[in-house]
């Protein structure tokens, strides 16, 4: 259950599955984004699947009475937790999903919202009113992209691990 927590926590926060606005706030609800994509953001305009969870440090998730922290958080997960993607699509909407696709998942998620790529190093995204700048590097055969942020994770002794985390996403071929 742990494993499950900290994965959905960071995805959340990866994802932008915030609420916000309320109805009766909707001047300060961040606009949409809108406009022609660039030539960057049309390749990138696909749909990526999470690949690779890894830790700077070796964090032990899985609760098999073995001692055997890994820094490979992405292995430590179950299907359901591995399955998630994001959809970027022409029209600048985006879908993130988690746990829709792999069989019998209970906590399924989903995020929609629309999508700017400036530079090809920031990622914006604006869902539930909420606008959220995310620093990517994208390999230079535009296959995959990381993002890098800085989380205190739970092992399955309790103990709270502050570390460094990158995900990578991989491009899905048309």
């Amino acid at each position: 259950m742990k494993k499950t927590n900290i994965l959905m926590s960071s995805l959340v926060v990866i994802a932008l599955l915030i609420v916000g606005c309320s109805d009766d706030d909707d001047s300060n609800c961040t606009q949409d984004l809108t406009g022609e994509l660039s030539n960057s953001e049309t390749a990138f305009a696909h749909k990526w699947v999470l690949a690779e969870i890894v830790s700077e440090k070796e964090i032990d998730l899985t609760d098999d009475s073995e001692d055997n922290p890994n820094t490979n958080l992405f292995e430590q997960y179950g299907a359901c937790e591995k399955d998630a993607f994001y959809n970027f699509n022409s029209d600048r909407s985006y879908t993130f999903e988690q746990g829709v696709t792999a069989s019998n998942c209970s906590n399924k998620q989903t995020s929609t919202g629309t999508w700017k790529l400036t530079n090809n190093t920031l990622l914006t995204l604006v869902s539930f009113c909420n606008m959220r700048v995310i620093n990517i590097e994208i390999n230079t055969d535009d296959t995959s992209f990381f993002i890098e942020d800085n989380f205190n994770v739970t092992d399955v002794k309790g103990n709270r691990i502050n570390s460094n985390i990158t995900f990578t996403y991989n491009k899905v071929a048309i």
